[in-house]
């Protein structure tokens, strides 16, 4: 074991000097930097609060004036610019189409797939009763009669994609 005295420490140390941890935070700069981030959250609420409250009323103030000016147009007028009376409600909303509203109510849903599963079933019967000649001349096999009623064309094995062998290029006999 090397023992070391205080001058050979001293010449050490001089040599190669400790490095020490000189990473200053400098924390007021932290400080004022999470200030300005806390600011500007808080200024994008108050923003989205006045948006969400006064901005809401605001626009409906400006619909209610373009639809009370329509409504005070007479026909003519509404003609001259393409709308009727009973489109007025839709042309200030922006709506251009008539849109249709297909609401159907859980009974209805129901007797409508059952109507479609007893379509199947009686497409499947009548399918099931030709013979393989009958099924050829449609271009079905009798494994391919359920796809063929489900719709799943995928799962056809008699596509009759392929290209036959001797087709001479659509050339003819002269």
């Amino acid at each position: 074991m090397m023992s070391y005295s205080k001058k050979d420490i001293a010449a050490l140390a001089l040599i190669e000097p400790v490095k020490a941890n000189n990473n200053y935070i400098d924390t007021d700069a932290l400080v004022h930097r999470a200030h300005v981030l806390r600011s500007e959250y808080f200024a994008a609420q108050v923003a989205a609060l006045y948006d969400n409250t006064v901005g809401k009323y605001l626009r409906h103030r400006d619909i209610e004036a373009a639809r009370n000016s329509l409504y005070a147009m007479s026909d003519r007028e509404l003609h001259d610019i393409g709308i009727t009376r009973s489109e007025i409600d839709r042309a200030v909303e922006g709506k251009t189409e008539m849109e249709t509203v297909k609401k159907s109510g859980f009974w209805k849903s129901l007797a409508g797939k059952f109507i479609e599963a007893q379509k199947a079933r009686a497409a499947y019967v009548h399918l099931m009763a030709m013979n393989t000649r009958e099924l050829a001349d449609i271009g079905l096999t009798r494994g391919e009669i359920a796809a063929a009623v489900n719709g799943n064309k995928k799962a056809l094995a008699n596509d009759n994609l392929a290209q036959p062998s001797n087709n001479n290029d659509h050339r003819r006999a002269v």
